[in-house]
This record gives C-alpha cells, sequence and structure tokens, in this order.
C-alpha cells in the first residue's frame, strides 16, 4: 500500500493565534467548527460509495465530536487541548452499527464494500486544505467578535 504525504504550511501561525489570541474555551469552538465543516467533504464521499443493498447505511453517514475518555486508572477525564471528531456511519442500534463496520472489511462469507477508505484517500488532501483555511477564517472571526464586544464593555 501507497503512502502519501502532505506538506501543511501555514499551520504554526494559526496555533500561536489559538493558544496567545483567544480564550481556551473560544479556541476549543474554533477547532470543532472548523473540524465539523472540514469533515463534510469525506462525510458526503462516504455516503456517495456506501452500498445501498439493505437498510440505510448511506443516509446514516454523520460527523460528531468524540467524547472525553477517561485516563486508564483515573476517575478524572483526559484533559486534551485539541477537539477530536468522527465521521462515519451511526445506524441506529447497536447490530446495525457493527454491521457497517463488516461492510467496510468483508467477512469470509461476504466481500468487502470498502466505503470509508477510498473516500479518505480521494479527499484526504482537500481536507488539509480546507482545514487551513476555514481555521483562518475561524479565528479571524472569533477575534473580531471578542473585539466587538470589549468595545461595547467600555
Amino acid at each position: 500500500m501507497a503512502r502519501e504525504t502532505f506538506k501543511m504550511t501555514g499551520f504554526r501561525e494559526l496555533e500561536r493565534a489559538l493558544a496567545e489570541d483567544l480564550p481556551r474555551a473560544t479556541a476549543r469552538n474554533v477547532l470543532r467548527r472548523t473540524a465539523t465543516k472540514s469533515m463534510e467533504r469525506i462525510r458526503t464521499k462516504m455516503e456517495q460509495l456506501a452500498p445501498k443493498d439493505e437498510g440505510d447505511l448511506a443516509g446514516s453517514m454523520k460527523t460528531q465530536n468524540v467524547t472525553a475518555k477517561r485516563a486508564r486508572g483515573s476517575v478524572r477525564f483526559d484533559r486534551s487541548s485539541g477537539v477530536q471528531v468522527m465521521t462515519g456511519p451511526a445506524p441506529e442500534g447497536q447490530l446495525n452499527r457493527s454491521n457497517a463496520g463488516w461492510q467496510e472489511e468483508g467477512t469470509v462469507e461476504m466481500s468487502p464494500n470498502p466505503y470509508a477508505r477510498p473516500a479518505a484517500d480521494s479527499e484526504g488532501e482537500a481536507v488539509i486544505k480546507e482545514v487551513r483555511d476555514t481555521l483562518a477564517d475561524e479565528v479571524n472571526k472569533a477575534k473580531a467578535r471578542i473585539a466587538r464586544k470589549a468595545a461595547k464593555g467600555r
């Protein structure tokens, strides 16, 4: 399997802006909005490539936030400064969710019908570019909102 590499530029400045210019909660919200908007491209492609045999696997594709995970051996949640989202099938019911994975990989009795990996491979580079552009826009919007609120408070 060929390994793809991407050259990413412009993220250092964005990271600095998130860390220094925005409050922590605002920065996390900016990251969450950016990730959700950028993953829409992959969600749409997965929906197009999903098998249409039975059920509504294609219609169940969605992007959602990853919930906080507990640190191993601790009652506290892992403190992450980043944001995680996942995109994929989310059909109703536990059985349907597990069957969605078998569609991608296949079984002994069923050949694979991949939809997630081809979508990620075809849209990956475009998503990274979109993250950079959307993140820059969202940071600028957040800075403008903060400035407007500060001006009102005077």
